[in-house]
């Protein structure tokens, strides 16, 4: 496994985006990551919600995953991404919710602020 705590890494400016991946429109970018995620079964659940021109890449995932797997599989993910893709891409998970049933039944309602 790649160590990607390092202090160069730190001090390296960010990628460019390329010009070709801004030209695509968004469905397109879509598309392209998501052919890539299907071909590796660890990442074939994982849903493509938004890539914008600057390489941002929004995942959803509905499997839980450990949070002591998680950050290592997205950082190797990324990586991938980044050699077949484009050097400058960027994954973010969607944000979600609080799952919990029991939290979620306890009836506590927010008023809303007008």
């Amino acid at each position: 496994m790649v160590n990607y705590i390092n202090k160069d890494n730190s001090l390296a400016e960010s990628p460019k985006v390329n010009l070709e991946w801004k030209q695509k429109s968004e469905k397109d970018r879509i598309k392209l990551i998501t052919d890539k995620l299907i071909t590796n079964p660890l990442y074939s659940t994982f849903e493509v919600v938004k890539a914008d021109e600057n390489a941002q890449v929004i995942l959803r995932i509905e499997k839980s995953i450990p949070a002591s797997k998680r950050g290592v599989m997205l950082l190797e993910l990324e990586e991938m991404l980044k050699n077949l893709v484009d050097k400058s891409i960027t994954i973010w998970l969607e944000p979600v919710g609080d799952k919990s049933k029991l939290r979620n039944l306890r009836g506590i309602k927010f008023k809303d602020e007008e």
